[in-house]
Formats: C-alpha cells, structure tokens, sequence
C-alpha cells in the first residue's frame, strides 16, 4: 500500500510519515542523533549534535585577543 502523501513504499525521506533513523546520541550532552543532522566526530569515533559540544567535551575555549 503507498503512502497518501508521497504515493511510495517505503516512504521519500521528505514526506511526512518518514521515520529517520537514530544513529546514536551526543558523547556530551546526550542528544539523540538522527541520520538527517549534522552530525560532528572526532578520530576516536565520538559523536557530538554540534561543534560547541564537541569543543566542550575537549575543554577547547575560544579566546579573543
């Protein structure tokens, strides 16, 4: 049976009824990560929502001179 909205099975990951899928959550705050976000890692293979999260799981600080 297609979909009502995007008339395909499985669903065009634009259409409503789509489910993303969790490819794991932030090493820092814990956020789940989904396959459609921007998702940051480092070489050890951790996962971060953002670029803040992962300069402050490092502890690196941004400091204007």
């Amino acid at each position: 049976m297609s979909c009502e909205f995007c008339g395909r099975n499985p669903h065009h990951p634009q259409c409503p009824n789509y489910e993303f899928h969790k490819v794991g959550t932030c090493d820092k705050c814990g956020e789940e990560l989904y396959e459609e976000y921007e998702i940051w890692t480092d070489n050890d293979g951790n996962k971060f929502c953002s670029e803040d999260c992962a300069k402050d799981y490092y502890g690196i600080k941004e400091i204007d001179y």
